[in-house]
Formats: structure tokens, sequence, C-alpha cells
């Protein structure tokens, strides 16, 4: 995957910078997976039905050295909570596992093993009426 194209869509979606920095680098890809197959990918649209399970993570990446050696944290957060024009409960986190590590096999489309979360997986749930959510989804 193409930084630069990952940059554009987060600019296009004004995640970037309501949610990240501008200067921010994507350098690990990856896409959460439902059961029934359901991809969330840039800017794409999911029902609440879509996602009410925890998802898998896939990588798409190829990944440095230093990348297996890391840990990672993956945060899912809604910066639009309750509605994008009144985000008081801005960057609500639905979903965070901390000490999550890459397999040394890892090649484009690896899962990672996920563990027990730091916040269980709560699924997106918009109020009525607060139009579509920017559900974002972080590997740090």
């Amino acid at each position: 995957m193409d930084p630069s194209h990952v940059v554009s869509q987060l600019l296009k979606e004004d995640i970037i910078p309501d949610v990240v920095s501008s200067d921010f680098l994507p350098t690990v890809f990856f896409t959460p997976v439902w059961l029934d197959g359901k991809e969330a990918t840039l800017g794409n649209f999911l029902t609440r039905e879509d996602t009410l399970e925890e998802p898998q993570i896939h990588l798409h990446s190829r990944l440095s050295a230093e990348a297996f050696t890391a840990s990672y944290t993956l945060v899912m957060t809604d910066p639009d909570a309750p509605s994008r024009a009144d985000p008081k409960y801005r960057q609500f986190r639905h979903w965070v596992i901390t000490g999550l590590k890459i397999p040394p096999i890892a090649e484009s489309s690896t899962l990672i093993e996920t563990q027990t979360s730091t916040t269980p997986y709560r699924p997106p749930g918009p109020p009525p009426g607060s139009k579509v959510h920017r559900y974002s989804q972080y590997l740090v």
C-alpha cells in the first residue's frame, strides 16, 4: 500500500488533522476484517450490524526487521462521539489491545494473533440522527 494514498484518504475524510497530526506517515498497513468477510478500508461505510463482533487484524505490508521486535498497541476510536457536529466525547475508545507482536513469518495478509483486550471491543453504535461517524483504527 502506498503511504501517500493513505495520507490523501485521511485528509479527504478530515482524519488529518482532526485525529492525527499533519505530519503523520503510516509505516505498517492493516485491515480489520469481520467474520462475515467485511473489511474496514479507507473511507468505506459499514453498518453497525457489519461490525458487531470483534474483527481480526490482517497486515498488508512488507516489514522491516525492527517491526518483528516491536510491541504494538491497536486502538479503535470514534472521533465523532456523540456526533461530528458536537464531538464532546471525541476519541471515544472502542477497542484497545496492548502488547501485540508481529509474527516473524509475517508477509502480506498475515493475521496478527490478538490477545485479551485492554479495553474490550465495543462495536460502533452512533446515536440515531448523528449521521456517519469516522471510526478509526491505529496500530502504534
